[in-house]
């Protein structure tokens, strides 16, 4: 009996390890800017590895900083370039990494809880479909030029 227990404690190790979905974090910081004050604004980039065999999608996160955080891109809307919500999130393929990038895609931290200044660092943990949360400390805050590009929502609670 204790052997039968034995393999098959050993089997549900095994399974667990071949199944494993490990995303990377790499080159993560978030911008300091004018708008990235209580109540404003601001984003968190790097680059996320997708390290399995499995794609999965990056569908948001959460933060102290932050009353909501979505996952956002830039798109052309009404002849100029906004940010929006990312519809479904953002898939990140078997083995592939994804960028997170000022004018690009990027995890967006709306109704900021307090100041964020250059030097501050903060914890985000990164939120998926078909892999475990993510958290990532020490995310440093750098002053970033420009890029306080303009929001675009359909929810109303957002628009100005």
């Amino acid at each position: 009996m204790r052997k039968l227990a034995l393999i098959l404690s050993s089997l549900l190790v095994l399974t667990g390890c071949s199944t494993k979905t490990e995303v990377l974090a790499t080159d993560m910081w978030v911008k300091s800017s004018e708008i990235s004050t209580a109540q404003g604004m601001t984003a968190v980039y790097g680059t996320l590895t997708n390290d399995s065999g499995d794609d999965i999608v990056l569908t948001g996160g959460r933060t102290d900083l932050a009353e909501i955080v979505e996952i956002h891109e830039m798109a052309m809307i009404s002849g100029e370039m906004k940010m929006q919500e990312i519809d479904g999130g953002l898939a990140i393929p078997a083995g592939q990494s994804i960028q997170l990038e000022p004018g690009g895609n990027h995890l967006m931290l709306m109704g900021l809880t307090q100041d964020l200044l250059a030097g501050d660092q903060i914890t985000v943990t990164f939120s998926f479909r078909g892999a475990p949360d993510l958290v990532v400390e020490g995310v440093l805050a750098k002053p970033a030029e420009g890029g306080d590009e303009e929001y675009h929502s359909t929810k109303t609670d957002m628009e100005n």
